[in-house]
């Protein structure tokens, strides 16, 4: 008897933090979904569009990621010696240069699949998104997020 309430209270632990681990992600699929709901729209992509624009799109945000992740966290400035910061600066720099190569590169596959007009229109979309998302992240932590209607 004592081991089956010890195996129950072992599940119901292991399944609190079950949920507690997908919670963030729900979060992130919610915003991954609005987000290409948001420029499917701005783009007025079709169906044909929409097939081959999705992965290409998924695989950049992906390399775009892995540039981020790879950079290093900012360290006390005050704390460095002229040759670090100039190393900062210099990776910084390369950091940069490698998000533009990489831009480049996706937008001349992007204008395969899609417009030329809708590429443009894609980072405006991006950065429209990005600002109404956290146009509403605010409203919330300000006590205003009730939805509109």
């Amino acid at each position: 008897m004592k081991r089956n309430i010890m195996y129950g209270f072992l599940l119901f632990i292991l399944s609190i933090n079950m949920l507690q681990a997908q919670e963030p992600r729900s979060k992130e699929e919610r915003i991954r979904a609005l987000k290409i709901a948001f420029i499917t729209e701005e783009l007025n992509l079709t169906p044909e569009q929409s097939e081959g624009f999705w992965p290409l799109y998924n695989e950049l945000q992906s390399k775009l990621r892995e540039l981020k992740k790879n950079r290093i966290k900012r360290p006390n400035l005050d704390e460095m010696s002229d040759a670090e910061l100039e190393a900062l600066l210099e990776g910084h720099l390369k950091g940069e240069e490698d998000k533009i190569a990489l831009h480049r590169t996706y937008t001349q596959r992007f204008k395969k699949i899609i417009t030329i007009r809708q590429v443009v229109k894609l980072t405006e979309s991006e950065h429209r998104f990005r600002k109404e998302l956290l146009r509403r992240s605010k409203e919330r932590r300000e006590g205003g997020g009730g939805r509109r209607h």
